[in-house]
């Protein structure tokens, strides 16, 4: 009876039933900032600008573990698809070197903090000195957290060399890679195994000839062969298969989950067999070299939970998924990766009422597992009050301590599912027993990127206008020119005579006014390199879903939007 009563308390503080949760006793000591919860917390670099393939610029991301979006009482080992090549410069910048020991330990230790299992890292052989030396990093990195395992997929581009010296049949030179892997990686602790033996993963190598009967009787160290997509879960000499990103429709709209369950359905055939499933945030190959201009959407979060969702379908408690790898944890090029985390597009606008505070979302909630409420007294150091679960939109302040004679300022964090970036509110600026000017916002366009922002606030002693881009004016209106196309957060803040505060969000899209279509760049008569950066908008009468670009008639972009949000992406095409 008492743990039964323990655990109605904390649902009654929660929010049971609806009502409003309200945090009772003293403010708690500030055990975070607004920095640190706003921040980069993640092993992406600081500098890392974001791209246009959908990689997010470096958030504070939800380090909730990734198990919470499997089925219920999964017992699946979690893995993130790792690729040790950033710092060649035949590969694009992400701001860090993938060779260094520091690196190698903060992905590391970032995967741990997301519940990630282990890490399979893509492998190129021991002459590509660049990623080897990367990966043994990772493998003695690994060495270090006790549990957390490692894994190397043979690349096809292993192979590459041997298939034109000798005529596709890579054979040797196979068997000469798994032998290295065999010495040189199986015999570390942190190993993956499965039943005892060594797990290799093996990528396209099927598109050149192996004599599997050859090879499996010639490698040392008796691994288990996984290979990629169903092939492996019918392969009489392979012993088990891997799920993957596969684009098979021209719409960017279609998570492809027909694949994951073509896989599943696969893998209940062949129990015998080891499945390894896949889940993903979506993929885009426009910025890399080796490119086709194949695309999932994002969806705002939406194509990640979709993916974990499907699963469900397939396993259970009762029939586990044994292994999932997410691909990627950081392929940058194929705009896969999840080590920057996912946005989802969510925004928060706080209100006051008497003494509770409300917020509105902005986005699908469906991307948000709760809100953490914080408070402060100078707008930095940040007290964590409570965590409230997603659904429920108000807190009330009214039975804690507070001093009539101090203004607190009140946060809301929108703390993401897994790996989703966490989103934090405005800042409301509380007093005692006041209640501050309500503030309402409009945005117009001027002309081109020039937009007029007013704000009005009945009785404000003090208005604020922060642009989302920083640039902050102080005043009732204001205008300001946007240095990019872009979608941006303009926020007005209304104080009253006791610094009380309350805040209006928009949200808009800074584009050209022009009706129609219109390209931003590259200019008219313009000759460009390969690829090509494109940025565009449109101005209809009607939503706007998605936006396709022609070259000489031939589709070469194809991109879903909303809200006649600016769209940039690129093509590959000479353009002129």
């Amino acid at each position: 009876m008492a743990t039964t009563a323990s655990l109605c308390l904390i649902v009654v503080l929660a929010g049971c039933g609806g009502s409003t949760p309200a945090p009772t006793g003293p403010i708690p000591g500030a055990s975070t900032t607004l920095k640190a919860e706003t921040s980069n917390n993640t092993s992406t670099s600081n500098s890392f600008p974001g791209q246009k393939n959908g990689n997010a610029r470096p958030g504070n991301v939800s380090k909730e573990p990734i198990s919470k979006l499997l089925y219920s009482g999964a017992t699946t080992k979690i893995f993130a698809h790792w690729l040790g090549w950033f710092g060649k410069p035949n590969h694009i910048s992400v701001g860090y070197n993938s060779g260094t020991a520091a690196q190698v330990h903060a992905q590391v230790t970032d995967m741990i903090s997301r519940g990630i299992n282990g890490v399979v890292a893509d492998w190129y052989g021991p002459s590509q000195t660049f990623v080897e030396n990367s990966t043994t990093l990772l493998m003695h990195e690994a060495e270090s957290h006790p549990g957390f395992e490692f894994a190397i997929t043979e690349d096809k581009g292993a192979l590459a060399q041997a298939a034109i010296s000798n005529g596709c049949d890579v054979t040797s030179q196979f068997i000469s890679d798994l032998t290295y892997i065999a010495s040189h990686y199986e015999s570390s602790p942190a190993y993956m195994k499965v039943n005892g033996r060594p797990v290799v993963f093996l990528f396209g190598v099927d598109a050149e000839y192996i004599d599997y009967n050859r090879a499996t009787s010639s490698i040392p160290g008796n691994p288990l062969l996984i290979l990629r997509g169903t092939n492996g879960l019918t392969h009489p000499l392979v012993d088990g298969g891997f799920s993957w990103v596969n684009i098979q429709s021209d719409t960017p709209f279609n998570p492809e989950l027909n694949v994951q369950d073509s896989f599943f359905q696969a893998a209940k055939q062949a129990p015998q067999r080891l499945a390894v499933g896949a889940v993903f945030k979506g993929f885009n190959d426009t910025l890399a070299s080796w490119g086709t201009d194949r695309v999932i959407d994002q969806n705002c979060g939406q194509t990640w939970i979709q993916s974990f969702n499907e699963i469900g379908k397939f396993y259970s408690s009762s029939n586990q998924l044994p292994i999932l790898q997410i691909p990627t944890w950081n392929d940058y090029e194929e705009g896969t990766a999840i080590e920057m985390g996912i946005d989802n597009c969510v925004f928060l606008a706080p209100s006051q009422s008497g003494s509770t505070i409300s917020w509105t979302v902005n986005g699908n909630e469906n991307t948000i597992d709760h809100y953490s409420v914080f408070i402060s007294t100078d707008g930095t150091n940040l007290s964590p009050l409570i965590d409230i679960p997603s659904g429920t939109h108000s807190v009330d302040l009214s039975k804690l301590s507070l001093s009539s004679s101090k203004t607190y300022f009140v946060y809301i964090q929108a703390v993401g599912l897994p790996s989703i970036q966490n989103k934090m509110s405005p800042a409301i600026a509380y007093h005692v027993g006041d209640q501050p000017p309500a503030v309402s916002l409009n945005v117009s366009q001027t002309s081109g990127l020039t937009y007029t922002a007013s704000a009005s606030a009945s009785g404000a002693a003090k208005t604020v206008i922060d642009f989302g881009d920083g640039t902050v004016v102080s005043g009732t209106s204001a205008s300001h020119t946007y240095g990019a196309v872009g979608s941006y957060l303009v926020t007005a803040t209304a104080f009253d005579s006791a610094d009380a505060s309350s805040v209006a969000v928009q949200q808009i899209s800074a584009k050209s006014s022009a009706n129609g279509v219109s390209i931003a760049s590259p200019g008219n008569s313009s000759v460009v390199n390969w690829p090509t950066p494109i940025v565009a908008s449109a101005n209809t009468s009607g939503a706007v879903s998605a936006m396709q670009v022609l070259v000489d008639g031939h589709q070469s972009f194809y991109r879903f939007t909303s809200n006649h949000s600016p769209v940039t992406g690129f093509i590959r095409q000479r353009y002129r």
